[in-house]
């Protein structure tokens, strides 16, 4: 067992060492992280993490502070001596700290060289393996690393730099880090005394949604023109033999999501790529602060989504108060989504537009049904302008104060999802949908949309036509 990091004290400054996680991710698919990385990442306050780890991963842990250490070209470039020295840092002031790699530290990870810093500097750390590329490229292309009479010994090298590779003697070869070594490395299989007929696969992007094989004899792909392949994997084996080109991952549809459930669409059958077309950050707290404090003269809370929720108790939390505030209030929501992150806070909203015998009735028309009617409505809600939920609110005879308690951010055209791969995109809102076209422009006529609800689908139509 090791000595838990202490706890922080009011100042922010640490009462003792922290503690270090050094995690590996997996090979891209968010769902190949192992349940010890989860449970870490839960209890993190610092999150360490570079190119290879997938953001859709690192998202789903909104309490840690996130410090990217990759080589975006609007991001600082970390070298390895800075990274060590920032987990140090931070695990110095006390604090619980995941340096989270993609694959597995330990393989072509530089994991090596962190827990060297940490047991220079006397702080406690542990090591959580992760499925490194290889056995993840070979399971999603179904290529074996090895198979009875074919293959009875597998090595993993290293194709970077080209001065330091290796051709071991074993029937599979897997080369890391390849983007641009492909070629040399061929070269020196074949100087080595490979036969040209040697089955040869490059694994681009393994696991993720945007994966692709290449596949070819050593000497065809010794005769193609020099390409970059990045981040990519090179196979060598006749082991390859068993690739097809529909394997089980190839097969199945893949659905870009706005937002949404994605529970909509199973495992089974399809490929969720989770892209929020904008993203989510908290409002200004002194911009909320006059209005948190004067809660007893609204009657009513209503939300709109999820993040209307969350921002909402956000603040009321940083001010000093809990959902005994809130007991002289009506909460209604407009779904589901809303009303289970309510859940979250122990609290069953009063009435929700989603709920059994409420559909199709409309704002106003779930006013009525409840009798509610004369409210002075808390509506939390975007600080983007949207006054079309205030509007009909106020329609139906109420007072509505709009609380900006979150914004909407647009993603950067560098985080774009590639839409060659995309067979079907879900739009969560209108918002999205604006937002997509702000990003790409258009939309593929072979790519089907589905809208979540009637305004969406208006928007659709304003924006795309479709």
């Amino acid at each position: 067992m090791h000595e838990q990091p202490s706890k922080h004290n009011d100042t922010g400054t640490a009462t003792g060492k922290g503690y270090v996680y050094i995690a590996g991710a997996g090979p891209g698919d968010p769902e190949l992280l192992t349940m010890k990385a989860h449970r870490v990442l839960l209890e993190a306050d610092v999150i360490l993490y570079d190119d290879l780890v997938s953001p859709d991963l690192v998202d789903q842990y909104p309490a840690a502070e996130k410090i990217y250490t990759g080589k975006r070209k609007d991001s600082h470039h970390f070298e390895q001596d800075e990274i060590n020295q920032e987990i140090v840092r931070h695990a110095l002031k006390g604090k619980i700290v995941v340096r989270l790699k993609g694959g597995d530290p330990f393989i072509f990870g530089r994991g090596g060289e962190e827990i060297d810093t940490l047991r220079r500097q006397g702080i406690g750390y542990e090591i959580i393996p992760g499925i490194t590329a290889a056995h993840g490229a070979s399971a999603y292309t179904e290529i074996p690393l090895t198979m009875r009479k074919v293959s009875s010994s597998v090595s993993f090298c290293t194709g970077h730099p080209v001065s330091k590779i290796q051709v071991p003697d074993t029937d599979t070869i897997v080369y890391y880090m390849v983007a641009s070594s492909v070629h040399d490395v061929l070269d020196m299989v074949a100087a080595k005394g490979r036969s040209g007929d040697t089955k040869v696969a490059v694994v681009q992007n393994a696991t993720r949604y945007n994966q692709k094989t290449f596949t070819g004899t050593l000497d065809e792909f010794r005769k193609r023109e020099r390409a970059v392949y990045s981040p990519a994997l090179l196979i060598i084996g006749d082991n390859i033999s068993q690739f097809i080109e529909t394997s089980w991952y190839s097969r199945k549809k893949k659905v870009l999501m706005t937002g949404g459930d994605s529970k909509r669409y199973p495992g089974t059958d399809y490929i969720v790529v989770n892209f929020p077309c904008r993203r989510v950050a908290g409002a200004d707290l002194d911009a909320v602060k006059a209005t948190i404090e004067g809660i007893d003269d609204f009657s009513m809370l209503f939300f709109q989504n999820k993040s209307s929720v969350k921002y909402f108790f956000k603040y009321l939390f940083e001010n000093g108060r809990d959902v005994r505030h809130l007991s002289h209030m009506t909460i209604c929501t407009s779904g589901r989504a809303a009303a289970a992150e309510l859940l979250t806070y122990g609290i069953i909203p009063d009435c929700c537009l989603e709920a059994e015998g409420s559909a199709g009735l409309g704002l106003t028309g779930l006013l009525s049904k409840e009798g509610l009617a004369q409210q002075h409505i808390l509506l939390p809600c975007s600080g983007n302008v949207d006054e079309s939920v205030a509007a009909e609110l106020r329609d139906a005879g109420n007072r509505v104060t709009p609380l900006g308690v979150y914004v909407h951010e647009a993603q950067r055209q560098e985080d774009a999802v590639d839409l060659e791969f995309i067979d079907e995109i879900y739009f969560s809102s209108p918002g999205c949908v604006r937002n997509f076209r702000t990003l790409y422009g258009s939309i593929p006529d072979r790519i089907r949309v589905t809208p979540a609800d009637d305004r969406t689908a208006e928007e659709l139509q304003r924006q795309f036509g479709r």
